[in-house]
């Protein structure tokens, strides 16, 4: 099933989806460099709390968002006719990586 008004969005939809993207990759390498961090410093210390409180929000503020903007422009360019070839191996590959991002995001 596919949409034919979203073509006009189409590179609308795309720019979103990369920046959303980015920023979904980019905190979810930057938070075990927070966990590493936090490991380091003692257990109940200011520094300790700032830390949790970094993290919190780094997945809260930054990475929850950017995974269902991801997720929502990855499915309207889905919708949008001829932006997915459902025969090349890419597109299984890249939904099986986005899979696995978001398992790592919850776990």
């Amino acid at each position: 099933m596919t949409i034919a008004a979203l073509i006009p969005f189409y590179r609308w939809e795309l720019a979103f989806h990369v920046m959303s993207v980015i920023a979904w990759m980019a905190g979810l390498f930057y938070l075990p460099r927070l966990y590493v961090y936090h490991c380091d410093v003692p257990v109940g210390s200011a520094e300790s709390a700032r830390f949790k409180v970094m993290e919190r929000r780094l997945l809260k503020q930054i990475c929850t968002p950017a995974m269902i903007s991801s997720w929502l422009f990855g499915f309207l360019l889905i919708l949008t006719p001829g932006a997915v070839d459902w025969g090349a191996a890419w597109w299984w590959t890249k939904f099986i990586g986005v899979i696995l991002m978001s398992g790592f995001h919850g776990a």
